[in-house]
């Protein structure tokens, strides 16, 4: 029976700091990014993991391998937990899809059944985390690492909360969101944590 659940985001890539919407596409992690994976590998060896789940895109698997590295644990790999399908937003800056689509962005942001232009909605990525809770639920005390919207999204159905309270929720990259489970009740003891990242980096 699952005690500890941790998730955690991807490591900074360079489309992260060009604010381009990634979804299903990828980009490789910057050097930033591989410095705060390797400090986020280094602080989940404390965490007693028994198990890794990751999404199959690269980043996500580079941040994993770098657990990996550190647990010996092996990486199970889960389509579900990749990030959401932004469609035709993918490639492209957030903030100039908020400034010639405002509408459907808005709507997107609002209605969680409203899908990306030919991708998907809040609502879908609901179900497929859902899926994906299913699985690593057969593990003690796994550690996920998935994507800034699935994994705000899998908060909510953690905690049982509407999907509409993701976007009250930050995400930063290699954060760390640890949830624990009492009397078969899932509780949210750590939100969004990279205090490791700010650790000096040895030599």
């Amino acid at each position: 029976m699952i005690e500890q659940l941790v998730l955690v985001r991807h490591g900074e890539t360079e489309h992260n700091v060009l604010g381009i919407a990634q979804g299903w596409q990828d980009s490789a992690l910057s050097e930033r990014g591989r410095s705060q994976v390797a400090k986020l590998a280094a602080r989940l060896h404390a965490f007693g993991v028994d198990a890794i789940y990751s999404s199959p895109l690269s980043r996500a698997l580079a941040t994993a391998e770098a657990i990996r590295a550190v647990t010996g644990i092996a990486i199970t790999v889960l389509d579900e937990l990749k990030e959401m399908n932004y469609g035709g937003w993918e490639g492209r800056n957030f903030l100039d899809v908020r400034k010639t689509e405002e509408e459907h962005y808005r709507r997107w942001v609002d209605d969680p059944a409203w899908p990306c232009p030919g991708g998907e909605s809040h609502n879908d990525v609901l179900e497929r985390m859902n899926r994906a809770f299913e699985v690593v639920r057969g593990a003690r005390r796994p550690v996920v690492v998935a994507h800034g919207t699935a994994i705000r999204i899998g908060a909510t159905a953690l905690l049982g909360a509407p999907v509409s309270f993701a976007r009250h929720l930050a995400q930063d990259n290699a954060s760390i969101n640890l949830f624990v489970w009492r009397g078969g009740r899932c509780v949210l003891k750590t939100w969004n944590d990279t205090s490791h990242c700010l650790l000096k980096d040895e030599g």
